[in-house]
């Protein structure tokens, strides 16, 4: 397909990093590819639309997104259901959503745009429903992960957990981690969670430091319901937990509150340069591809 207008987004790295990005606003117009800037590149200059960083998903057909992932989920929370497709662009450190190095980025954006050596992948986002008694609220899809804990005060929680009504279990941890695929490298992978393949149909329930040891991390199909009941026993501190999608600002649950989890109708879809695969990722960003044996001292 053919990309009719190009969005430059950056949240923050336009003002602060190093790099000249008006090389990239001047090859795209060199090759007679119209593009529009967020409000955060205003320290680069030429013949462009600028609009607020709000905005510029809703102008584009593809948002080429500079940062690191959180940058991507900060963008990812702007786009409507029919947002464009995005590209992450590193200029951070480690970053799986945001695979391709900024110095790599002019070789990409010539096979993308004009060769057409691309593919595109779907991830999928959690639709999530707080209940208590008659109330019910929805909020903000998350494309990585539903993140349960105590909140300020470090304590225990006590959650009640089912799949499709089938009871999991009563679990006391420091908190639970529900994660998508693309969730799996992030906040669930330093809980022990497992890497998960970002095209499979999966979430994971992943408790954080359980107080039984014999709590796993679990995967059930995308397809489930999953339930979490929050609520302190007599003896406990009788704070309201929080919780928080995607990193961005908790939102207090009590007592007796339901989370109902379920696989979004609505995911993004994300452009990679053909060739590019999840296992090359891992590889570099985990260092698979170092020998041991030629680190080690003697």
């Amino acid at each position: 397909m053919a990309f009719k207008r190009i969005g430059l987004s950056s949240w923050s790295s336009g003002k602060k990093s190093t790099f000249d990005f008006s090389k990239i606003v001047n090859w795209l117009f060199h090759n007679k590819i119209d593009v529009i800037l967020d409000e955060t590149f205003s320290n680069v200059s030429g013949p462009f639309t600028t609009v607020p960083k709000e905005e510029i998903a809703k102008e584009t057909d593809l948002l080429i997104v500079f940062g690191g992932d959180g940058s991507i989920l900060r963008a990812v929370h702007e786009l409507s259901n029919e947002g464009p497709l995005i590209l992450g662009v590193n200029t951070g450190h480690l970053g799986f959503l945001a695979d391709i190095p900024i110095f790599e980025l002019l070789p990409a954006l010539e096979r993308i745009l004009l060769k057409d050596e691309y593919v595109v992948e779907s991830r999928m986002r959690l639709s999530t429903l707080i209940c208590k008694g008659s109330k019910k609220e929805k909020i903000h899809d998350a494309l990585n992960d539903l993140v349960l804990t105590a909140g300020p005060v470090s304590h225990m929680i006590e959650t009640e957990i089912s799949v499709n009504g089938n009871q999991m279990g009563n679990f006391r941890s420091d908190g639970l981690i529900i994660a998508t695929p693309t969730g799996s490298t992030a906040y669930s992978l330093s809980a022990g969670g497992p890497l998960i393949i970002p095209d499979m149909d999966v979430m994971i329930i992943n408790l954080i430091c359980p107080h039984t040891l014999s709590n796993r991390p679990i995967v059930v199909s995308a397809d489930s319901e999953i339930e979490v009941g929050y609520s302190y026993r007599e003896g406990q501190f009788k704070e309201n937990a929080l919780l928080s999608l995607d990193g961005f600002p908790g939102i207090e649950l009590e007592s007796g509150s339901k989370i109902r989890i379920i696989k979004s109708s609505h995911g993004i879809k994300m452009v990679r340069p053909k060739g590019a695969n999840f296992f090359n990722t891992l590889r570099d960003k985990l260092n698979w591809e170092t020998d041991p044996r030629k680190n080690s001292q003697r």
